[in-house]
Parts: C-alpha cells; sequence; structure tokens
C-alpha cells in the first residue's frame, strides 16, 4: 500500500492559520494573530487539549490511496464527513484482467486451503472474463471478492482523521485497515504532526 498526501505545505499553513482564526474567533480575539511571534500552532493545541474540536473541520487533507482491498474500502466508506473518488471497476476491469494488472490481497493469516480456493476462484474469472468480453462488467463487478484491490483519492477534514486513525489504528481494528491509518498518519508533514496529537494506539499489539 503507498500513501501519499496531495495537499502541499503552502496549502496545509494556509489552513491552519484559517482553523487558528476560527478558534479566535468564537472568542472574539482574532486580533491575537497579529501579535509579534504568534503561532497558529499554539491556539491550535490548546483547542485540541480542551476538545473543542470543530475547528480543525476548517483544515482538509487530500490522500491517494493505492491499492486497497475492496474489504478494506467498504469500512473506510463507513466514516463520515470524507469524500472519496474511487477506480471504477465499472469501466476498468476488463482492461485490468487484459493486461495482467489486476491486484489481489491475499490475507497473510488464511491457511493454504483457503489460498487455493480463492486462487482457483480468481482464475477462473479472469479467464471467463477474457473468453466472454461481451459480459458487461455491470454484471463481472458482482463476482468480485472483496480481496480484489482498487485506487482511490481521499478528502477529509483533520477533527474526522484525527478519529479514524483513533479507531483504526487499534489492533481491534482490520489489519489494512490498522496499516492505512498508521500511513495517513506518518506522510503528514511533521511540523503538523501536532494535529493528530494522542491518536495513535500505545498499547500492546496481539501476542506481545
Amino acid at each position: 500500500m503507498i500513501v501519499t498526501l496531495e495537499t502541499s505545505k503552502e496549502e496545509f499553513t494556509k489552513m491552519e492559520w484559517r482553523a487558528a482564526e476560527a478558534a479566535l474567533t468564537c472568542h472574539a480575539n482574532v486580533e491575537k494573530m497579529s501579535a509579534e511571534g504568534y503561532k497558529p500552532s499554539d491556539t491550535l493545541k490548546n483547542i485540541i487539549k480542551w476538545g473543542h474540536e470543530s475547528v480543525l473541520e476548517h483544515i482538509n487533507l487530500s490522500f491517494h490511496v493505492k491499492p486497497l482491498s475492496r474489504a478494506c474500502l467498504q469500512e473506510l466508506a463507513r466514516h463520515r464527513h470524507i469524500s472519496l473518488s474511487v477506480e471504477s471497476t465499472r469501466h476498468t476491469l476488463k482492461e485490468q484482467i487484459k493486461s495482467d494488472k489486476i491486484i489481489f490481497v491475499f490475507h497473510e493469516k488464511w491457511d493454504k486451503e483457503l489460498k487455493i480456493i480463492i486462487a482457483k476462484y480468481l482464475e477462473t474469472l479472469c479467464d471467463y472474463v477474457r473468453n466472454n468480453p461481451d459480459v458487461p462488467n455491470d454484471f463481472l463487478k458482482y463476482a468480485l471478492p472483496e480481496c480484489v484491490c482498487t485506487n482511490l483519492v481521499m478528502t477529509v477534514n483533520v477533527r474526522e482523521l484525527r478519529h479514524i486513525i483513533k479507531v483504526r489504528n487499534h489492533p481491534a481494528a482490520l489489519e489494512e485497515f490498522q496499516v492505512l491509518s498508521r500511513q495517513l498518519y506518518e506522510v503528514v508533514p511533521d511540523e503538523f504532526k501536532y494535529l493528530l496529537e494522542n491518536c495513535l494506539y500505545e498499547g500492546k499489539k496481539e501476542n506481545e
């Protein structure tokens, strides 16, 4: 899985100031921003400390994620306040199969028998698509198992991003989602990571 942040540092900085201005507006204290040495991060750190995170919705980040299983996509789509643009199987499935570019995720904890079952099914499905080029993608997509991968662009505000990382970096979450949430955190520039403070799970993982 590769996760990249599409939002530039310049854009991030502008939104950081906007969020700080929004926070200070609530207390009619916007003039504080013109003081020498003022840092918007100081305001936002206090906001996070106090739990008044609604102003973080003024900071929207866009990520490119590839590849991601449709199983993980299903769980990602359950979150609110995110915008997803996902590579369409209706328009790309046949071409992916013809060019052998279709990607699957085999769970590392599957036993040998299950891996063989899934592999044979996928091989049979791909052969069917190659031999029946006129079958509509609308029909074929219903036959796809959730281990088939896709690519997507996600835009999310920092308040929701904090929530996603908190609940999906926990060992009880889908393992692939744990990886995704960790990478969403990692690609945020270090100078802005304070916005995701206390979001990563710090307890013990399973089998530790």
